[in-house]
Parts: structure tokens; sequence; C-alpha cells
């Protein structure tokens, strides 16, 4: 028998209320921005270190409340994204509903994976509302996941006590709340069949990772990557070290597994500024996102990096989108503050992490195509972070599966100076251009006008992916295979191919 939607119709003074009726027990939603939309729906529960575990019934009185995991002062908070009440008990999704019965198959569903370094960000930012995505005939599923230490953290002693979950333990949050989408969203509307997963950032990078991950093949059918890649794993051993440090700063023998879970939040996670790498906090700067052993770790749970799975064909047959946007880590009115002021300082940066003779190519290839340093090097921290393991994902899937690549150009008008930076598409594509962080940029009608007609746009591409394995919309989106990208902008327009020009020099040197 097909589940039951029962809906409870409150007067006129209060929001009206919508009952969904599961094995788990009842989640209470409401009807919202032309949505219906659940909040802090628990898909599992964990121990500080452990595995989670799918829940067996739910509290009463669920799906009203916004949650976050517990993190230290990072990217979210330090622009501005409000991030609701932290707490440990924090493996809960949210899910929007359209507004509307669904058909006998269900509504195709959409999981996102939010972003902020693996360290920050919650579900229940305001930014991440699934509504005007679900308002074209979709599920939006958004969970949580265990941030930082507490969703990354690599020690011998955890290892000993659980190898498959050591180091990855986020990761097993998201394949359980995967798994949670396969068995009840039926309940909400949802077709289990038909999972499309998608997300930005340090999301877009999970999703390329869950590519790879073995437990995750047949829970998800389609995916989308934005400003990710694909080379964000760590080796587990080599974190080791990293994590021992970590646990003596906290003033835990490395062996001392008790003493690390019964440590309190403040002292676990301390609120320290996101330009600080003191006791291995790793926050703001490019750099730290580099070296943090806060990220999913090679390990019997992941057993190969995801460029050599998607390289053998290992995703196989699930289609892809895959982009990023043109000026990630490069704001143009800013570059004369901390871009380089000549090309000796150009590649000193580059041999503080590079091996000399690969800063001096880096050197050679990018001051052949600028005519600044300063220029270059934030063209160069796109292209080697995002931009280029963005379209590498695309390029490796393109042989075994249909896969369509796009760069995001657009300018908020009257704020050209900041460039399509990193993060901007989220505001048109989820429809909130008036909810921090980005409110600021969007109060101008012109701004709001054009941000609005091209997350309509990119609305219509998303979900008819998600609902057909084709991104459909005018202009036609090409396969990555004829050599074109679709340039988001307004107007929209289609690209040749940047990469052999912008990541051939990164490429070459297994930089990529």
């Amino acid at each position: 028998m097909r589940p039951t939607l029962l809906f409870l119709l409150g007067s006129l003074a209060l929001a009206q209320g919508f009952l969904a009726s599961t094995p788990l027990g009842r989640a209470e939603g409401r009807w919202e921005d032309g949505a219906i939309a659940f909040y802090g729906l628990p898909y599992a529960e964990a121990g500080r270190f452990q595995a989670p575990r799918p829940l067996k019934v739910w509290p009463p009185g669920v799906g009203r409340e916004k949650v976050a995991c517990p993190q230290a002062f990072g990217i979210t908070a330090a622009f501005g994204s409000p991030i609701p009440e932290e707490r440990e008990e924090c493996l809960v999704l949210n899910i929007f509903l359209p507004q509307a019965l669904p058909p006998p198959e269900g509504f195709p569903v959409m999981v996102y994976l939010h972003g902020g370094g693996f360290g920050s960000g919650s579900a229940g930012e305001p930014l991440y509302g699934g509504h005007h995505l679900a308002a074209q005939g979709v599920v939006v599923v958004v969970p949580n996941y265990r941030l930082g230490p507490l969703g990354f953290l690599a020690l011998p002693a955890l290892a000993r006590e659980d190898p498959k979950a050591v180091g990855n333990y986020a990761l097993l949050d998201l394949l359980e709340a995967l798994r949670f989408v396969q068995g009840y969203i039926r309940y909400f509307g949802g077709d289990p069949g038909n999972v499309t997963l998608f997300g930005e950032s340090a999301g877009g990078m999970l999703v390329c990772t869950l590519l790879a991950t073995p437990e995750a093949r047949g829970l998800f059918h389609r995916a989308i990557l934005q400003s990710g890649g694909c080379g964000y794993v760590r080796p587990l051993e080599g974190d080791f070290p990293k994590g021992e440090a970590w646990a003596r700063a906290r003033g835990c023998p490395p062996e001392d597994l008790g003493c690390l879970r019964a440590l309190p939040l403040d002292r676990l996670l301390p609120r320290l500024s996101p330009l600080s790498l003191q006791d291995l906090d790793l926050g703001g700067r490019i750099s730290d996102f580099l070296e943090s052993p806060f990220k999913p770790h090679l390990s019997p749970l992941l057993p190969e990096d995801p460029r050599q799975v998607l390289a053998r064909g290992g995703a196989r047959g699930i289609p892809l989108i895959a982009g990023a946007n043109l000026e990630e880590l490069d704001l143009p009115a800013l570059r004369g503050l901390w871009g380089p002021g000549s090309w000796g300082e150009f590649q000193a940066r580059l041999e503080a992490e590079l091996p000399k003779e690969k800063a001096q190519a880096l050197l050679q290839g990018y001051r052949a195509r600028f005519s600044s340093p300063a220029l270059a090097y934030g063209a160069l921290e796109t292209d080697r972070i995002l931009l280029c393991p963005s379209l590498k994902a695309a390029r490796l899937q393109a042989p075994h599966a249909p896969a369509y690549a796009y760069l995001f150009t657009y300018r908020v008008p009257g704020l050209g100076g900041l460039g399509a930076f990193h993060g901007l598409e989220l505001a048109p594509l989820f429809g909130h251009l008036r909810v921090p962080p980005f409110l600021p940029l969007f109060l101008t009608q012109e701004a709001y006008e054009g941000a609005r007609r091209l997350g309509e746009r990119m609305r219509r591409y998303w979900t008819s992916f998600a609902k057909e394995g084709e991104p459909r919309g005018w202009p036609r989106w090409p396969l990555y295979r004829e050599g074109y990208l679709l340039l988001l902008d307004e107007p929209p327009g289609l690209l040749p191919d940047p990469y052999e020009e912008r990541c051939g020099v990164l490429e070459a040197l297994g930089l990529l």
C-alpha cells in the first residue's frame, strides 16, 4: 500500500500544518514559501568518534527544529551565514516537498550536501532552503554531517577500535542519510529510485567521494558537483601524527579515547580566529584548507582515490554535471591587497607550498597568460583549487556516462569588482536572494531581477537533470565530450572547453 500523507489544517492565524506518517513515527511540517518544509528529522544517532546507527523510532514532535553540528569558527560564520543551535546529536535532515500530490512513482529526489571546508556549515542555513527547487516538482533533502575532527579525526587508537569508521565518520553519516532516503522518502512523496546527489565546495567534494565509495553504489543515481573536485581525500596513516598532535593540544593522550570523548565541546572546538593554525584548528586560508587533516580518508570504506575510480569507470552509468565559478578565489577589487606585487613574490608563494621545479613551471605558464602577478595568482588559485578539479571530474566521467560542464560567470550589477566568486551561484540556484550571507548583494532591483532570472534558468536545468538525466533549457546544454561548457550568466551562452588552456600546466605537473 502506498504511504499516506496526512494534512492538518491550522487556523488562518497560524501556518498550516502538514503531517507525514512514517514507520519511524510522525513528522510535523509546515507550509512555507511555496513548499512544505520539515526541519530536523533524525536519520541516525552516533556516539563521539563512532559510526552512526540508523534510528528505529522518532521522538514525538519532530519536524520543526533547525539543528547544526558542532563546529569551530570557520568559513561559514566568517561570511555571516546564520548557524542554528549546535548540538552533538545533530544527525538530522531537512525535507522540502512540492505543494502538490506526488505522481504514482513519486517525485524525483535531490539530496544537497552543504559546504564549509569540511569544518563548518549546516543544513539549517537559510540559504539552503529547498523551497524554490521543490516548486519545480522535486523533493529536496538537506542533511547535516559531522564536521572537523568530529567528522574526520584519524588516530591509531580509533583505527584499532573501528578500522572502517576511523577518519570517515562524516562519510558514514552521509551514507546513513542516503539509506534513510531509500527507506523512507516514499512517505514524503519521493521516488527512492530517482535520487540526485548535489553539493557545493566541500559538499561537491563529498559528492565525488561518494561516487567512489563502494557502499554508496545504488543509493543515488545522478550527481552534480559544484565548485568541488575529486582529489580531496587524505592518506589515513599519514594523518595519524596530525591527529595525535590535535589530541595532545586538547590535553588528552592520543591513545586515551575516553578522555577525548569526555571533553566538553568548548575545549574540543574552541572558537579561534579562522586565520589561525593554532592547535590545528584549520580554517580560513587556502593553505590551511589544503593542509587540514579533517577530510575524507582512504580506508577500507574508501579504498581508492576518487579520480582513479572515475577514470576506470567505477561510477559508470551515473550522469554528472560538474562546474565552477569564474573567479572562485579571486576578488578582482581586492587583488591589489592580497595578490603578489611582483613575479618574484608570485614564485615565492608557490615555493612555500610546492617543489621548486613545479613552482617555476607554474610561473612560466601563468606569466605567459597574464599581464600582472596579482591577476595571475588569483587565476591560479581558482584553477588549481576548484575550477580545474571540477572540470576534471567531468572529463573523467564523460567516457562512462553522460557528463555536462558549466562555468558560472555572473557578476552582480554594481558590484562587479567582487567577480563571480566562490559560492555566489548558490543564491540564484536556491532562490534565496535576500537572506544572509548574500542579502547585501541583491538589494537593488537590477541586481535582484537579474539573479532571479538566472536562478529560474538554473533551477530548470538542475531539476530537469534530476528528473530525466539531461539538463534541459535554453540554450541546449551540450555533452562535455562535444567540447563546450554552458555559460551560466545573463544572458547565458556556450563556451569552448577551456580545460587545456587553464588546466593543462596543472595537469602536466600532476597537480590535478
